[in-house]
């Protein structure tokens, strides 16, 4: 297996629990009585009443609960995807936009640095001063590569073609891509065909 292989591990892990038969018996208890008054004809004795007949039955009622079928206490599934490409493609973006801040801020002071020099600004004023000051060590390596520079009246001072402070430019966004290739290569970002999935599934009956 690769070692940028998609892989997806699922585990599932079902608990049941069921309960047996219940049975339950109950008794009852009946009673009845019977009085009997014997008739008596007009003007005779009153008789009295036969003793009343007492009658008692005990009834008993058995009743099964079946239990119901298997429940299901827990059902538990955990579901993780390991991608170790996209870990490192999300490295590689972030390296990525790191390089490119960094070209874009040289790019822009070096453009900066051009416009100054074109327009012939004051190169006593604090902004001029502090702009020369951080872009002099990028120009520096291609100073005179095209002879003597093109002077002319400016603003506020002498105007200066200075075709270094481009190839400047191009120099630092080439060095840019070069970096971010070599990010590319070294984390190996390159997927491997094809996903594994591994499935683990569990069942537990008490």
């Amino acid at each position: 297996m690769g070692d940028n292989q998609r892989q997806i591990v699922r585990n599932e892990e079902t608990v049941e629990a069921g309960q047996p038969d219940q049975t339950t018996v109950s008794q009852s208890t009946t009673s009845t009585s019977n009085e009997v008054n014997a008739p008596t004809a007009a003007g005779a004795p009153y008789i009295a009443a036969a003793p009343a007949v007492a009658s008692q039955g005990t009834v008993q009622r058995t009743t099964t609960t079946e239990a119901p079928s298997d429940q299901v206490v827990a059902h538990n599934v955990a579901e993780n995807v390991v991608d170790p490409a996209a870990e490192k493609s999300a490295t590689v973006s972030w390296l990525n936009n790191v390089i490119w801040f960094i070209v874009g801020l040289l790019s822009i002071l070096l453009l900066i640095r051009f416009v100054l020099l074109a327009a012939g600004a004051d190169e006593n004023a604090g902004f001029a001063q502090l702009i020369y000051g951080l872009t002099g060590w990028m120009v520096a390596p291609f100073a005179g590569l095209f002879g003597q520079a093109i002077t002319y009246p400016g603003a506020a001072g002498t105007g200066v073609l200075e075709w270094a402070s481009l190839v400047a430019i191009v120099v630092i966004v080439l060095i840019g891509w070069i970096l971010t290739r070599i990010a590319a290569l070294a984390l190996g970002t390159n997927r491997t065909t094809g996903t594994v999935y591994s499935d683990t599934t569990r069942k537990t009956k008490v």
